[in-house]
């Protein structure tokens, strides 16, 4: 039933799943790590799904800089019942680093802060949740990697799993957020976000305007039959980018 459920939840989606407004931080969600959708519906019991946040930027760059922020979710569902946790090896293999690699630049180590049934991941040591830490995806210069700089306007800069214990029952929702100070929660927590102009540019400039993003992770039970079925792909075609 998982397959089922990962290809029906994204139908209709797939030709435009690195559409993104710009400039933009978006979440996106896996059961197979492979095919990605806005939210997911899961059955209560899933084990794992799979996140990634794509960062965006306008085509009058050259590239992309990188940008600092953090992943928090809304309180309630969780740990609720149990114990959910994030995993970070996805990214690049590191279980303390999230970041894919030729966003990786410059060393940093992330770290899981739980209070409650609310989670952040944030910076190794960044304890109180200062402005000037968080999660630093990060390019170098187009000069320092010549041929191996990455010039695409839209890419993949963060991956991990969420790793859901068995407790969970239909009806709990775990909603993961980028906040940004508006419509995707206060405060921003967006607190850099740079792209390289030319290909001659040494230093990334600021680019204003950027929005976070949210997403669900939703338990349900599947009614019989291929209505249920269908019902999942609605799930999860219903939500669009704010």
């Amino acid at each position: 039933m998982k397959n089922v459920l990962g290809i029906i939840a994204v139908a209709g989606l797939a030709a435009t799943a690195m559409a993104r407004p710009d400039p933009n931080l978006s979440l996106q969600f896996s059961l197979d790590n492979s095919v990605w959708s806005d939210d997911v519906a899961v059955l209560a019991g899933e084990d794992k799904v799979f996140v990634q946040v794509i960062m965006s930027i306008p085509d009058n760059y050259y590239g992309i800089s990188g940008a600092r922020y953090n992943i928090t979710s809304l309180a309630g569902d969780w740990d609720a019942g149990g114990n959910d946790s994030i995993d970070l090896t996805p990214g690049k293999g590191s279980a303390t680093d999230g970041r894919l690699a030729g966003f990786d630049f410059g060393g940093q180590t992330q770290t899981i802060f739980e209070t409650g049934n609310q989670l952040r991941i944030d910076a190794k040591g960044d304890n109180q949740n200062s402005a000037n830490a968080g999660i630093s995806t990060s390019q170098n210069t187009p000069g320092a990697l010549g041929t191996n700089f990455n010039t695409n306007k839209v890419a993949v800069v963060y991956k991990f799993a969420v790793n859901l214990h068995a407790a969970h029952i239909a009806g709990d929702v775990i909603t993961l957020r980028i906040m940004d100070g508006a419509a995707n929660g206060s405060p921003d927590q967006i607190t850099s976000y740079k792209g390289y102009l030319t290909s001659s540019s040494s230093a990334g400039e600021t680019i204003t305007g950027e929005t976070g993003d949210t997403g669900t992770i939703r338990f349900i039970v599947p009614a019989p039959g291929a209505l249920a079925l269908m019902g999942l792909g609605g799930l999860a075609a219903a939500r669009r980018r704010r």
